[in-house]
Protein backbone atom coordinates (compact mmCIF):
# COMPACT_ATOMS: atom_id res chain seq x y z
CA UNK A 1 0.00 0.00 0.00
CA UNK A 2 1.06 3.73 -0.44
CA UNK A 3 0.34 6.40 2.11
CA UNK A 4 -0.36 9.45 0.75
CA UNK A 5 -0.88 12.68 2.84
CA UNK A 6 -0.35 16.21 3.00
CA UNK A 7 2.38 17.80 5.11
CA UNK A 8 2.34 20.59 7.57
CA UNK A 9 4.80 19.30 9.73
CA UNK A 10 7.76 17.67 10.55
CA UNK A 11 6.19 15.76 13.15
CA UNK A 12 3.48 14.55 10.09
CA UNK A 13 5.38 11.14 9.36
CA UNK A 14 4.37 10.26 13.67
CA UNK A 15 1.18 11.75 12.87
CA UNK A 16 0.27 9.40 9.92
CA UNK A 17 2.33 6.70 11.35
CA UNK A 18 0.13 6.52 14.29
CA UNK A 19 -3.22 5.51 13.06
CA UNK A 20 -1.76 2.73 11.08
CA UNK A 21 -1.06 -0.89 12.30
CA UNK A 22 2.21 -1.36 9.70
CA UNK A 23 5.57 -0.20 9.72
CA UNK A 24 5.47 2.44 7.20
CA UNK A 25 8.92 3.22 4.98
CA UNK A 26 8.31 6.69 4.23
CA UNK A 27 10.48 8.47 1.47
CA UNK A 28 12.24 11.68 2.72
CA UNK A 29 14.16 14.33 0.69
CA UNK A 30 17.36 13.51 0.17
CA UNK A 31 18.75 17.15 1.95
CA UNK A 32 17.66 15.44 5.49
CA UNK A 33 20.50 12.70 4.70
CA UNK A 34 23.03 15.31 3.76
CA UNK A 35 22.34 18.46 5.45
CA UNK A 36 21.62 17.75 9.20
CA UNK A 37 24.67 15.66 9.97
CA UNK A 38 25.80 11.83 10.18
CA UNK A 39 23.58 11.20 13.19
CA UNK A 40 20.40 11.99 11.65
CA UNK A 41 21.14 10.41 8.49
CA UNK A 42 21.70 6.73 10.19
CA UNK A 43 18.66 7.72 12.71
CA UNK A 44 16.58 7.97 9.54
CA UNK A 45 18.02 4.98 7.58
CA UNK A 46 17.51 2.95 10.54
CA UNK A 47 13.89 4.19 10.83
CA UNK A 48 13.53 2.55 7.44
CA UNK A 49 13.49 6.33 5.69
CA UNK A 50 14.84 6.51 1.76
CA UNK A 51 15.69 9.43 0.08
CA UNK A 52 14.47 11.08 -2.81
CA UNK A 53 16.00 13.91 -4.98
CA UNK A 54 13.25 16.03 -5.43
CA UNK A 55 14.66 18.20 -8.16
CA UNK A 56 14.45 15.64 -10.66
CA UNK A 57 12.76 12.07 -11.52
CA UNK A 58 14.73 10.17 -9.19
CA UNK A 59 15.22 6.60 -10.44
CA UNK A 60 16.62 5.26 -7.69
CA UNK A 61 14.24 6.09 -5.55
CA UNK A 62 11.63 4.76 -7.96
CA UNK A 63 13.16 1.55 -7.94
CA UNK A 64 13.46 1.21 -3.92
CA UNK A 65 9.84 2.22 -3.44
CA UNK A 66 8.78 -0.76 -6.01
CA UNK A 67 10.88 -3.17 -4.20
CA UNK A 68 9.17 -1.92 -0.86
CA UNK A 69 5.77 -2.75 -2.71
CA UNK A 70 6.37 -5.59 -4.18
CA UNK A 71 6.97 -7.20 -0.98
CA UNK A 72 4.37 -6.37 0.53
CA UNK A 73 5.77 -3.66 2.69
CA UNK A 74 4.12 0.28 3.21
CA UNK A 75 5.51 2.88 1.66
CA UNK A 76 4.61 6.96 2.68
CA UNK A 77 4.69 9.35 0.47
CA UNK A 78 3.90 13.33 0.83
CA UNK A 79 3.19 14.22 -2.59
CA UNK A 80 3.56 17.73 -2.37
CA UNK A 81 6.87 17.75 -2.48
CA UNK A 82 7.80 19.75 0.93
CA UNK A 83 5.93 21.11 3.59
CA UNK A 84 3.03 23.30 2.98
CA UNK A 85 1.56 25.08 5.92
CA UNK A 86 -0.79 27.13 4.29
CA UNK A 87 -4.23 26.10 3.95
CA UNK A 88 -5.31 25.43 0.12
CA UNK A 89 -5.96 22.82 -1.93
CA UNK A 90 -3.84 19.91 -1.60
CA UNK A 91 -1.43 19.72 -5.12
CA UNK A 92 0.26 16.61 -5.58
CA UNK A 93 2.97 15.62 -8.02
CA UNK A 94 1.97 12.52 -10.06
CA UNK A 95 5.07 10.55 -8.02
CA UNK A 96 2.70 8.77 -6.19
CA UNK A 97 0.05 8.08 -8.90
CA UNK A 98 2.15 7.04 -11.23
CA UNK A 99 4.00 4.44 -8.77
CA UNK A 100 0.93 3.40 -7.92
CA UNK A 101 -0.12 2.60 -11.21
CA UNK A 102 2.80 1.06 -12.19
CA UNK A 103 3.09 -1.32 -9.38
CA UNK A 104 -1.04 -1.60 -9.38
CA UNK A 105 -0.65 -0.93 -5.51
CA UNK A 106 -3.53 0.90 -3.94
CA UNK A 107 -3.26 4.20 -1.85
CA UNK A 108 -4.63 5.14 0.89
CA UNK A 109 -5.49 8.62 1.31
CA UNK A 110 -4.36 10.53 4.21
CA UNK A 111 -5.40 13.91 5.63
CA UNK A 112 -3.54 16.81 8.71
CA UNK A 113 -5.16 19.17 9.33
CA UNK A 114 -4.13 22.07 12.34
CA UNK A 115 -5.45 25.74 12.90
CA UNK A 116 -2.28 27.62 13.05
CA UNK A 117 1.52 26.40 13.86
CA UNK A 118 1.94 22.94 15.30
CA UNK A 119 2.80 23.29 18.71
CA UNK A 120 2.61 21.26 21.89
CA UNK A 121 -0.99 20.37 23.02
CA UNK A 122 -2.34 22.23 19.82
CA UNK A 123 -5.37 20.40 18.15
CA UNK A 124 -4.68 18.11 15.07
CA UNK A 125 -7.01 15.97 13.42
CA UNK A 126 -5.82 12.85 10.92
CA UNK A 127 -8.47 11.10 8.73
CA UNK A 128 -7.77 8.31 7.05
CA UNK A 129 -9.57 7.60 3.60
CA UNK A 130 -10.69 4.44 2.54
CA UNK A 131 -7.84 2.32 0.19
CA UNK A 132 -8.19 3.80 -3.58
CA UNK A 133 -7.54 1.11 -6.45
CA UNK A 134 -5.41 2.12 -9.11
CA UNK A 135 -6.63 2.27 -13.00
CA UNK A 136 -5.62 -1.12 -14.73
CA UNK A 137 -4.59 1.08 -17.61
CA UNK A 138 -0.37 1.54 -16.69
CA UNK A 139 0.05 4.94 -19.26
CA UNK A 140 0.61 8.78 -17.95
CA UNK A 141 -2.49 9.59 -18.75
CA UNK A 142 -4.11 7.14 -16.61
CA UNK A 143 -1.79 8.22 -13.93
CA UNK A 144 -2.32 12.13 -14.27
CA UNK A 145 -6.25 11.28 -14.11
CA UNK A 146 -5.54 9.10 -10.61
CA UNK A 147 -3.47 12.01 -9.47
CA UNK A 148 -6.33 14.08 -9.86
CA UNK A 149 -8.93 11.63 -7.93
CA UNK A 150 -6.27 11.33 -5.29
CA UNK A 151 -6.27 15.18 -5.23
CA UNK A 152 -9.60 15.51 -4.92
CA UNK A 153 -10.05 13.15 -2.24
CA UNK A 154 -7.61 14.41 0.60
CA UNK A 155 -8.60 18.20 -0.21
CA UNK A 156 -12.35 17.15 0.10
CA UNK A 157 -11.04 15.21 3.69
CA UNK A 158 -8.98 18.55 4.90
CA UNK A 159 -12.36 20.77 4.11
CA UNK A 160 -13.85 18.87 7.35
CA UNK A 161 -11.18 20.50 9.21
CA UNK A 162 -12.01 19.05 12.43
CA UNK A 163 -15.10 18.20 12.45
Amino acid sequence: MIVCSNHISFFDPIAVGLGIPRNIRFMAKSELFRGHGKLIALFLKCCGVFAVEREQADKNAVTIAEKLLYCNKVIGIFPQGGITRERKEFSPKAGAALLSVRTQTPILPVSIYAEGKIRPFCKITVRYGKAMIPPHEKTLKAARKWNKELQSVITAQLEEEHK
